[in-house]
Order: C-alpha cells, then sequence, then structure tokens
C-alpha cells in the first residue's frame, strides 16, 4: 500500500474534489511506482492524476483562474491547487484515455476520451509505470501486475511489448534508462522486441532521444543501461558483440562503430560510471576520437560529422557544442607532454584551454585508463591534476587580460599607432609573465616593452 502520509496533502484534496464531484480520480505513474517500491524514502515527485473527467469538466470543477490548458488537445490541464503556507502547487490531471493509430511510430493519430481506468492504464508503456492509487479511498488499481515486477525488480512491458513499442519507439530508451534508474533488469520477451523497435525509434526526434540519454547518463548506475544498449538485439541475456545492430548504433552509431568488443564495452562503461554526470556525455562520445583524429582534426577545425552529431543531432546547446567539440579533439596527454608540465608550460597550457574543458580532458582520459587497467598511467594523471590545482590556486596571469599593463597603456605611454605590433607586443609581455609571474608588474612590463620595440624584428 502506499503510505497516505507521503501523499501532498494538495494532491489529496484534488482527487477528492473530482470524486464529489461524481468523477474517478487517481494518483498515477513514477509517483506511485516510487513509493511503493521504497515507501520510507523520499523518492517520489511529480504527484500526477487522472480521471474520467474531461479538461472542460476539470476547468468547471477547479475554476478557469486555476487551470492551464497545458495539453488539452491530448487531455491534460495543470491545476493550481492551494497549498498550505505556500504558493499554488500545479498538479497536472489527465482524462483517462484511449490511443488511435500510431502511423508515425511517435504519436497516436487521435485520442479518445474513456471513463474505464483500466483501458487508460493499459496503453502505458511499463507494468510499473500502470499502477493507479486512489488517495481518498486507500484503493490501488494494479491489473499488470506491476507490484509483482516491483518486487521481481524487472521492467515488463504492458501486454504485448512489439506493440507498445511500434506506438512510441522511444520506450526502448526509456526502459534502458528505468533498468539504470531502479536497478531492475528487462524482462525477457520486453528485451527480444528491442529488434523490432529500432526502425520505429529511427522516426522519434533527437531531442526526445537527448534527453532520455541524459536521464541515463545522470543515474548511479548508467552502465545498466548502457550494457542493454549495446546488447545485441536478438536478445541474448550474455553481453556479446553482434553485427545485427544494436540501441546504440540508431542512437550514437559514431560511438558505436568503435566499441565493437566484450571488452571496448567494458571499458566505457566502466569509465563513464566512474566520472560525475557532467563529464559524462564527452565519455561516452570518447571513442569517437580515434576517427576524428585519425582524420587529422584539429580543435580549430572541427569535422563536419561532428558538428552534426552535436548540432542537428543532439541539439545541444552551443557553449556544450564547443565544449565537446574541443574536448573531442584536442590532442590528449602524453607521457613525454606530461613530463614537461610543470612552471611555464603548466601555465601555457592552462592559459590555452578553459578551466572545464582541460578538466575534461585529464579526467576523462584518467577515467580510461583506470577502465583499461592502467594504473600507473592513471596515477600519473592524477599528479597532474594536482598540479593544475596548485598551479590555479596560485592565480597566475594565464591571459593578455591578466596582464598589469594593457593595450591602452602601451598605446600611450609608447606613442604607438593602433595594428598588428600592439598585439604582438601584448603577446610577448604575455610570455614574459608565464615563464615568470613576479615580472606582472605595470612598470616592469612598460620596460619591457621598451626594450622589445628597440629590437629589429619589432620596428615599424
Amino acid at each position: 500500500m502506499v503510505p497516505a502520509h507521503r501523499i501532498p496533502p494538495e494532491v489529496t484534496l484534488a482527487c477528492r474534489r473530482l470524486q464529489e464531484a461524481g468523477f474517478p480520480a487517481y494518483v498515477v505513474g513514477g509517483a506511485v511506482r516510487d513509493l511503493l517500491r521504497c515507501p520510507d524514502e523520499s523518492t517520489a515527485k511529480d504527484f500526477d492524476l487522472t480521471t474520467a473527467a474531461t479538461p472542460e469538466q476539470v476547468i468547471a470543477i477547479f475554476g478557469r483562474s486555476k487551470v492551464i490548458p497545458t495539453g488539452i488537445a491530448h487531455g491534460t490541464v495543470t491545476v493550481l491547487c492551494e497549498r498550505h503556507g505556500g504558493k499554488p502547487h500545479p498538479i497536472e490531471i489527465t482524462t483517462f484515455r484511449g490511443e488511435v493509430g500510431f502511423s508515425d511510430g511517435r504519436r497516436p493519430d487521435r485520442i479518445e476520451f474513456i471513463t474505464d481506468l483500466v483501458e487508460d492504464l493499459r496503453r502505458r508503456d511499463f507494468t510499473v509505470n500502470a499502477i493507479a492509487w486512489d488517495p481518498v479511498r486507500q484503493l490501488l488499481v494494479d491489473p499488470f501486475d506491476g507490484q509483482g515486477d516491483l518486487q521481481r525488480k524487472r521492467i515488463c512491458a504492458v501486454g504485448d511489448p512489439v506493440a507498445r513499442f511500434a506506438e512510441d519507439g522511444l520506450r526502448v530508451m526509456r526502459a534502458v534508462r528505468f533498468a539504470a534508474q531502479l536497478g531492475f533488469v528487462v524482462d525477457a520477451a520486453t528485451r527480444q522486441a528491442f529488434v523490432g523497435a529500432l526502425p520505429t525509434l529511427r522516426k522519434v526526434s533527437r531531442e526526445r532521444i537527448r534527453d532520455e540519454l541524459l536521464k541515463l547518463l545522470a543515474q548511479s548506475q548508467p552502465s545498466l543501461g548502457l550494457r542493454l544498449m549495446l546488447l545485441p538485439t536478438d536478445g541474448s541475456p550474455h553481453l556479446r558483440w553482434s553485427h545485427d545492430g544494436n540501441i546504440l548504433q540508431v542512437v550514437l552509431p559514431e560511438v558505436a562503430h568503435e566499441v565493437q568488443s566484450v571488452q571496448a564495452v567494458d571499458v566505457l562503461c566502466a569509465a563513464i560510471e566512474s566520472l560525475p554526470c557532467a563529464l559524462r556525455l564527452g565519455a561516452l562520445l570518447w571513442p569517437m576520437r580515434r576517427w576524428l583524429l585519425g582524420a587529422g582534426a584539429q580543435v580549430l577545425t572541427v569535422p563536419k560529422a561532428l558538428a552534426e552529431l552535436l548540432d542537428e543531432r543532439l541539439k545541444l546547446p552551443s557553449s556544450d557544442r564547443q565544449h565537446l567539440a574541443t574536448l573531442l579533439t584536442m590532442p590528449v596527454m602524453s607521457p613525454k607532454q606530461l613530463d614537461l608540465m610543470h612552471g611555464p608550460t603548466l601555465r601555457r597550457l592552462l592559459g590555452t584551454y578553459s578551466e572545464a574543458t582541460l578538466d575534461a580532458l585529464l579526467r576523462t582520459q584518467r577515467a580510461f585508463a583506470q577502465a583499461e587497467g592502467d594504473l600507473l598511467w592513471a596515477a600519473r594523471l592524477s599528479q597532474l591534476l594536482d598540479r593544475v590545482c596548485d598551479e590555479r590556486a596560485k592565480n597566475p596571469p594565464l591571459q593578455i587580460a591578466d596582464l598589469a599593463i594593457s593595450g591602452k597603456d602601451l598605446l600611450r605611454e609608447l606613442a604607438l599607432p593602433p595594428g598588428p605590433l600592439l598585439g604582438e607586443l601584448l603577446r610577448e609581455l604575455l610570455s614574459v609573465v608565464l615563464d615568470d609571474p613576479a615580472q606582472n608588474d605595470r612598470a616592469v612590463l612598460l620596460d619591457r616593452a621598451k626594450n622589445l620595440l628597440s629590437q629589429r624584428n619589432f620596428r615599424h
């Protein structure tokens, strides 16, 4: 049973108002699932309601001023319910509905409002998400044994998994994400239906796929879902490589092309799981470096294929695209380079790349070294990360903007005309302070600029 005290009072009140108006109403979805799974933990959120009332009837019950028609064409409105001592709390209320036809494999061709709760639950994706709870009457409705699958820790499609995936190809991604989120296995029949769902998954919008992928990577054990994405689609319970195709070949074929062995899968999953969430997408894309750098890619000339992946397919924000493009094309640290990373050389490295990008490079490279069993190299990268941290703590000048003298100062003090010479002077002065941060003094730098001008190669 769902503990009554865990249901927010405004949710129970909304159900009561609907029922007093003559319409059954229930809490459905992830909140019910999580409260049944972990009744003593505060993991449940997003308390959505379903009811026999149509959107127009919900508006009449709660008042037009309290209802936002967020998805009225699909039977969904958001009601602003009063919360004791706080701001109105939005609750999403959806009419019992049936869905007819999925000609595009993404959305129903037609919505039909119905009055049968069981038929409404029948259209849902997985049994653990097809449980309803009436907080007023303390009544649980579970026609597809979702509670049993919670106890068995199993993700199982409602009814025929082939039909469920044909309705919406994204449900394949949701299956692997829920496996990682809940720590569950995917039912054999549901997993075997993956193979027929791949063409439908290809029709799903890139934004929806991206969002599910990012949710998967944010779980505490993303490898549970990633391994399912990499499993052969013949439904084998054992991880073995197959060229018959898998989910990752649809979502990220560039990565799948480079991960074609059990060992590569193990390394990729271990590396991703050892990193914080913010670095996991970069780690998932990391295997792409092999063909990106093999094609002679440079940071300033991002290959068209990479730009297309980050922009048109993953639909990432501009800042994220730039960060990942740099991460995936900048040279990794070699043992020879690492030995030189002290003093001026280290400061030049810090000045070349942003803090976020350099840290991502070193931490990701270390994660893959650890996953591959090269613990000595991983330890050396850890030492470099420590040196980077120590050097940053000294706040040394790393950019022209950090110099104690500005371009305007040089123009005025040296009677210079604007032009390329000024930029050359500033770059030389930056090199001076990168070698010795103590030289970052206005008078010292002005003297150095005068001396540089007196040299032949700086005359104008």
